[in-house]
This record gives structure tokens, sequence and C-alpha cells, in this order.
């Protein structure tokens, strides 16, 4: 009797269920059924995928077949979707008015979403196609894969031919920063463009200015676009009450992302709040009502300081503005699943496969850590090339929301073939993610004056 219990509880030990294992385990198996937090569709570890050092990625456990996250009955975990005269609103807030076209679901292995049905099957073929699974070694390798991918670009010099100043002064300088590239050195003391700029400056700046006295704001690695630095302590002191508060200050975006939008939708809002991923930090993800309980019992089950104020930060309300500028198409002649064809693109013909994006205007009303990345994925269409909030990515695909969801909230949303094929274009052609700080305005820290800095993206 005794061995028979003896066994028993080994075996528990070494199999722990969603009930029966221990303290150490159990909190990770609770917060990881609310069906707002995916990773994948069939992510059944959550310890994998996120890179073998631990220091970067605690472990948090397993998940059975019975604990995949699934759909919320209730709406206190999904987002609401209303289109009217081509402005699209998101939103975690219900909402109800009278006239309001609310994109319902689609049953994809019946027929098409009504809003492409009599478009051609070349159109139609890769963005509307149902949602397919990825295996979980194959996003685990594909991750580690980009997390070496990205510690090499960032550890690469910097020569100064890089470089492009748009505009100089004594008082500030401001440059177009290249997708790769650093804006400031971070723990690791990598190339960046403030080094750069600080090594052409120096002799002319006070002598008690040092490099990080020049930070006003800074972009993703992977994010090029339009960036301001101070060349004063004084200047600088202005210029971040001015993004403090956003005292006359605008940033507008470009991005191209995965998939066509749907094509009633000319512009719109995406209202979602942010918090940290208590899955997988130091990623973002949309704050629900359940991901925000279950971050609080992460925090309390949490040892280590470090990252528990990480995930300890509150939910932040987090609102985007978007406009279509096109839908456009990525040509492509590498192996696809999908027949080559001949396209006539402007005036010349375009050889190869072809694969739906949507070029946006984005402008930020808050100014959120990786806000319009997640935006853009939680509302089904990811920015094309994205190493963390795109396919394969290590932060939590569709902003945190699960797939099932997705496809009701989104039924045109970019489904999984193509952004498989967009992700092979990518890497095949050399691509950086398209993702561009075109514009931004904002009055001179000195004389008060109205500047527009300007500059198109290369993709």
């Amino acid at each position: 009797m005794k061995d028979t219990l003896y066994r028993e509880q080994k075996r528990k030990r070494r199999n722990p269920t969603s009930n029966e294992c221990d303290d150490s385990v159990n909190f990770s198996t609770q917060i990881t059924t609310s069906a707002t937090m995916s990773q994948s569709s069939t992510n059944t570890n959550l310890g994998e995928g996120r890179g073998s050092d631990s220091k970067d990625h605690p472990p948090l456990g397993k998940l059975s077949d019975e604990d995949v996250p699934r759909a919320p009955d209730d709406d206190e975990d999904r987002y609401h979707v209303t289109v009217e005269n081509g402005f699209m609103k998101v939103s975690m807030a219900p909402i109800s008015k009278p006239g309001v076209y609310r994109i319902e679901s689609s049953n994809k292995v019946k027929g098409l979403p009504d809003n492409i049905k009599g478009k051609s099957p070349d159109e139609q073929s890769i963005s509307y196609g149902s949602q397919m699974k990825i295996p979980e070694t194959v996003l685990q390798f594909q991750r580690q894969l980009r997390k070496t991918q990205a510690a090499k670009r960032a550890s690469t010099p910097l020569p100064k031919s890089q470089l492009q100043i748009l505009y100089d002064d004594e008082h500030i300088v401001v440059v177009n920063k290249p997708s790769g590239v650093l804006t400031v050195p971070g723990v690791n003391s990598n190339p960046s463009i403030l080094s750069l700029l600080y090594e052409i400056y120096e002799q002319d700046l006070d002598p008690e200015m040092k490099p990080e006295h020049m930070i006003v704001h800074r972009l993703d690695m992977d994010t090029s676009g339009v960036v301001l630095f101070a060349k004063s302590k004084k200047t600088l002191l202005k210029l971040q009450a001015l993004f403090r508060d956003r005292d006359g200050v605008s940033k507008h975006y470009e991005a191209v992302v995965c998939g066509h939008l749907n094509p009633e939708i000319d512009r719109g809002t995406i209202d979602l709040p942010l918090q940290r991923d208590h899955r997988f930090p130091p990623f973002m993800r949309v704050a629900t009502p359940r991901s925000e309980r279950e971050a609080q019992q992460v925090v309390k089950d949490l040892k280590n300081a470090g990252w528990k104020k990480i995930v300890k930060k509150k939910a932040k309300p987090s609102q985007t503005e978007f406009q279509v500028i096109g839908r456009e198409y990525r040509y492509f002649d590498g192996n696809s699943d999908f027949d080559k064809k001949t396209h006539q693109h402007g005036e010349k013909k375009e050889k190869g496969n072809r694969y739906p994006v949507t070029r946006l205007k984005l402008t930020l009303k808050t100014g959120r850590t990786h806000q319009l990345r997640v935006h853009c994925a939680a509302i089904g269409h990811p920015i094309l090339g994205d190493p963390a909030y795109g396919i394969y990515g290590e932060a939590s695909s569709n902003g945190g929301f699960e797939d099932n969801l997705m496809d009701e909230l989104v039924p045109n949303r970019a489904s999984m073939d193509l952004q498989l094929a967009l992700d092979r274009l990518v890497k095949e052609k050399g691509l950086v993610m398209c993702l561009h700080a075109r514009e931004l305005k904002l009055n001179h820290p000195e004389t008060g004056k109205l500047l527009t800095f300007e500059h198109p993206p290369d993709f």
C-alpha cells in the first residue's frame, strides 16, 4: 500500500496538472487560461520559444491540452469593432449605436466574406484563407534565430555614412535613422545614432554635456525615421516638457501591414489599452480585465525583483489614428504554394506571386512602448517584417488575443498563410520592418517657430 501511494505521489510530482502542481508552477497554469493570451494557437509550453537563457525569459510552466486558451463567453476580454461611413472604431468598451455596421464573423469553410465577393480569385486566394497552425518547435527555432540576428545587427559597427542629418542649428539636430540601428547604445553599449552624433558634436557642446543629455525621444531599433536630439541641457528640458505635455508636438508614421484592410474602411481609431505582457516580458500586449488580473497574480508569485518591477506597471490608455494610403501588392518569385503569374503594376509587368499589403498613415495620440506595432497586430494586420509582433515573433501574437476570437472580430484579417508567404519574401529580399517615423512637427524650443521635419520611407 505504501509503495502504491509513493508511486502515485511521484507520478504527480513528475506530471503536474492544473489541479496537482505545487506552488512553484501553479500560478503559471492559472494565468494561462485566458482567451486573450496566445503566443500561438498551439503553444503548450510557456517556457519554450522565448530563448534558452532563463535570464531573458523566466520559465512559466506547462499547459495541458485542456488548458489551451479559449475564447471567453462574456464580453470583458474582447474588443469591439464598428464601421460607419468608412470609419473604423476599435475599442474595449461596448459600442451600441443605431445604424452602425458591425463586422460579424464569417464562415471561411463555406465561403468568402461578403466584403470580398466578386473579387478575382487572385485577390482572394491568399489573404482570406482559413487559419493554419504552426508547430511550437518551429516557433521556438524561429524566435531564437531572430533574437540572435537582432543581437548581431545591434552590434554591427555604424559608419558615419549612415548618418543622414535633416536639420542642424545651435540648439537641435534632426536625423533620419535607418532601420536596424539603435537610437541609443543601451546596456551593452552597442553602436547607435546617439554615439555617432556625440562623437561629431562633442567639441561644440558644453563640457558638462553628456551623451544622455541629448536624448529627447527614441525609436525602436527596427523602426526608421525622423529623430530629434538636443545640443544643450536647457534645450533638452524644454523639449522634454513639449513632448511630455504633447504641446504642439505631432508625429506621423507610415507603415505597410500584411493583407488588405476591409475595403469598406478608409480610416479609423484604435483605442486599446496596453500593458507589459506578463507571459512574455518585456514585450507589450493589449490589456483586458482578465489579463490585468493575471498580471497581478504573476507579480505576487515572481521572486525576481527586476521582473516584478516590469510586470507590475499598470495598463495605460493607448490611442492610434490610422488612414489608408493605398492597398498594394508585394511581388515575389520564390517558392510558394500559389500559382506564378505576370501582373501589370503601373507601366511595368511584375512576374511571380503577388501578396496583398496595405499602406497606412499612423498618428500617435499617446506614446506607449511598441504602441503602433501592437495595435496593428491586434486588428489582424501586423506590420510587414515585424520581428516581435509579426509571424514567428517573440511577443504574443494578435496583440494578445486568441486566433478564434480574432476570426470572429476581424474575419478578413491577414491569414497565416499570407503572413508566412510575406515572411519568406522579407527574408529572401533582405527587407526591414516597414514602420517609418515620417513626420515630426513641433515649435522650436528657443524661437517658438513651427518646424516640420519629414522624410519618406525606403519601403
